[in-house]
């Protein structure tokens, strides 16, 4: 089949239509083999005198090729998910994938030659780049374990084994109950509140069960818009409920699909891991290649930001107590937070931020958003609509520069219910110039997780959404316009999270910012600007009931966090969170709430990550002060930061922050290291 199958064809972008499930498992199985020839062939060739080219191109080309074939495998998948043949050899190719992997990561002699070549006398005028490409290299091998002995090397393999698993058990369970729970409404009074469209969404839900009326269903943007907007309390109440004690021993379906023993153990391996590679706990490890140089200064640091939050939260508090009173309610609960929040936005803006949505259809939007990035970074960005995509919805940006493409980015606006539930940005390509010089060009694909506009009504964005669109936005150009020839440096895949999050947030500032968003927003019926004055009404509530929210996320990061660096301390996950919202107490947050239960970030790759969410925020917003000096469209201002943060990971990112700002990191942004 090799000379058939489209995944082993050479391709600029995927033949998405071309591919089927027959293809996936030969597709792996034939390029593992290449690949296990070109390891051994470097073995055999460069013990004595190893070289660049035919060293580390011959194994990044090799690593690319299966990759890139695994990317579209899973991108597919969301299109294949009720598809049994597909998803069996999904599994089929994933499984033979990870069996190579293994054992390349655990190849003595294939470290060996890596070795030699970085002590060798060639390597010592090699260029920053390349000595930090080798860096990472090295350090793979070594978080792989393959400087273990024989015996804590099967140990190691036995432990990763058994987290793999325990991850895909924990999304499966919460999948599972997010499938499992419905609720059928069939009195339109108890939707009093809601926008047409989310009545319009939960109707086509009821639909597709072949019921009338409407049905609730739990996905994340259902979630907010029901919390936000719904005026009947009890349907809040037990929304919130079934929301917050998914996969726990709690709520409508407790202990059914409990993801509470999954993650004590899934812990508890994870610590494993991390005390045979030599490291205190697994946030320990996590840290090898982030800015922030202990555990104990990123628990500062949260603990700072925690305080910096009190005295406004409590003021927050107060204001909406002031609200309830006049909605008689005389105790505010968990499930009234956000629609109280939501009324008081509405009555100090007079409405506007809802009037907001009117200036911001989604391609509009999208158009100008490209217009921007054209002349901020000196590219130009067009929409190929002659090649296929993996979902009719799905849109191709073409990103050139001097009349030559150099990216590609696929745009995929809307929720797809075998899908993620939030937004994403997936890669599937890393830039990289071969031995004999030529670039495959970067891709990446912005996964928005919008709901869809009923049919006949324009896809309209909320504030929040354009926070998402940005923030992901920024992520893409990230990933394209790299100008590093080098696999494993070029990609925010293989960035450190507080790196890769650091221009996810700075293109959120531009959202922040009344001045930018009169520029980009355009009303969808009469193309009239939006005007100073709605800018700065609906900006009036920027900021009003947000220290909540501010205090959830750093509730989260320190869940996370402390799971991770306490592990082993006789306490049960339940009581690292109860033990932590401690420290929240102005949260009230219902003693049956398991949110750490139905956490996907502790499985998707974010586990003693979510700090880098505050950390890189706090970066973000240091950096954007230049542009709020120079210009929000300054070129130069887009230029500088194109060349010291978004052309590739040559320096560290203190130093490529530093360069960009001018002058060192303020150090009173963060806690000193311990001594």
């Amino acid at each position: 089949m090799p000379h058939t199958n489209p995944l082993l064809q050479h391709w600029q972008l995927p033949p998405w239509s071309a591919i089927r499930a027959e293809h996936l498992l030969p597709a792996v199985e034939h390029i593992v083999a290449d690949n296990l020839l070109v390891i051994e062939n470097v073995i055999a060739t460069q013990v004595d005198h190893p070289n660049w080219d035919d060293v580390v191109i011959a194994i990044d080309e090799a690593d690319a090729r299966l990759d890139e074939t695994l990317a579209i495998i899973e991108f597919l998948s969301i299109s294949h998910a009720d598809e049994p043949q597909w998803l069996m050899q999904e599994a089929l190719s994933t499984h033979a994938a990870q069996r190579y992997k293994t054992a390349k990561a655990g190849n003595r002699q294939l470290l060996q030659v890596y070795q030699r070549l970085a002590q060798s006398s060639i390597a010592a005028s090699f260029s920053a780049a390349r000595k930090a490409s080798l860096v990472k290299v090295l350090r793979r091998f070594h978080l792989a374990g393959s400087e273990l002995s024989s015996a804590q090397r099967k140990d190691l393999a036995r432990l990763n084994g058994e987290i793999d698993l325990l991850e895909k058990r924990f999304m499966s369970n919460l999948k599972s109950v997010n499938a499992a729970w419905s609720k059928d409404i069939d009195d339109a009074a108890l939707l009093a509140g809601l926008p047409p469209e989310t009545q319009a969404h939960l109707a086509a839900n009821a639909r597709k069960a072949g019921l009338p009326g409407w049905r609730l269903t739990l996905n994340q943007n259902t979630y907010q818009q029901v919390m936000k907007r719904a005026q009947h309390r009890a349907l809040r109440e037990e929304y919130f409920k079934a929301w917050c004690t998914r996969a726990s021993d709690q709520g409508p379906h407790a202990g059914r699909f409990d993801n509470g023993p999954v993650l004590q153990t899934l812990l508890a391996a994870r610590h494993a891991k991390a005390r045979l590679l030599g490291f205190d706990n697994f946030a320990h490890l996590r840290l090898h290649n982030r800015m922030a140089t202990g555990t104990d200064q990123v628990g500062r640091f949260l603990r700072q930001q925690i305080a910096l939050n009190v005295l406004s939260l409590a003021g927050e508090t107060d204001d909406l107590q002031a609200l309830a009173r006049e909605h008689r309610v005389e105790q505010i609960q968990a499930w009234d937070h956000d629609l109280l929040a939501e009324q008081l936005r509405l009555k100090q803006s007079g409405g506007a931020d809802q009037d907001l949505r009117q200036f911001f259809p989604l391609d509009t939007t999208l158009h100008s958003l490209c217009r921007f990035s054209e002349h901020m970074f000196g590219i130009s960005i067009s929409e190929n609509s002659r090649q296929e995509h993996f979902h009719d919805n799905v849109r191709l940006l073409e990103i050139s520069e001097h009349d030559q493409p150099i990216g590609f980015i696929y745009i995929d606006p809307f929720h797809h219910e075998a899908g993620t539930d939030f937004a994403w940005t997936g890669v599937l390509r890393n830039r990289r110039i071969n031995a004999e010089g030529r670039p495959a060009l970067p891709i990446a694909t912005l996964h928005c997780n919008f709901t869809a506009a009923a049919t006949g009504h324009p896809d309209l964005l909320g504030h929040d959404d354009l926070r998402v669109l940005l923030h992901e936005f920024g992520h893409c150009l990230h990933h394209v316009l790299t100008r590093s020839p080098h696999y494993n440096l070029s990609g925010i895949s293989h960035l450190s999270r507080d790196a890769a999050e650091l221009v996810g947030q700075l293109f959120e500032q531009w959202a922040l910012s009344g001045q930018f968003l009169r520029w980009l927003g355009t009303h969808h019926q009469t193309g009239e600007r939006l005007s100073e004055a709605q800018a700065s009404a609906a900006f009036s509530t920027t900021d009003v009931q947000r220290s909540r929210d501010t205090a959830m996320l750093s509730l989260s990061a320190l869940v996370d966090f402390e799971l991770h660096r306490c592990n082993g301390d006789g306490r049960t996950v339940q009581q690292v969170v109860e033990d932590v919202q401690s420290e929240f107490p102005g949260l009230h947050i219902p003693a049956y709430c398991r949110f750490a239960n139905s956490c996907d970030y502790l499985v998707t790759g974010y586990e003693a990550s979510l700090y880098a969410y505050k950390w890189s925020g706090v970066l973000a917003s240091e950096a954007f002060k230049r542009f709020e000096r120079e210009g929000l469209f300054n070129e130069q201002t887009g230029r500088d930061l194109r060349e010291h943060l978004l052309s590739g990971d040559r320096q560290s990112l203190p130093a490529a922050l530093q360069a960009f700002l001018g002058k060192p990191i303020d150090s009173a942004l963060f806690p000193a290291p311990a001594d």
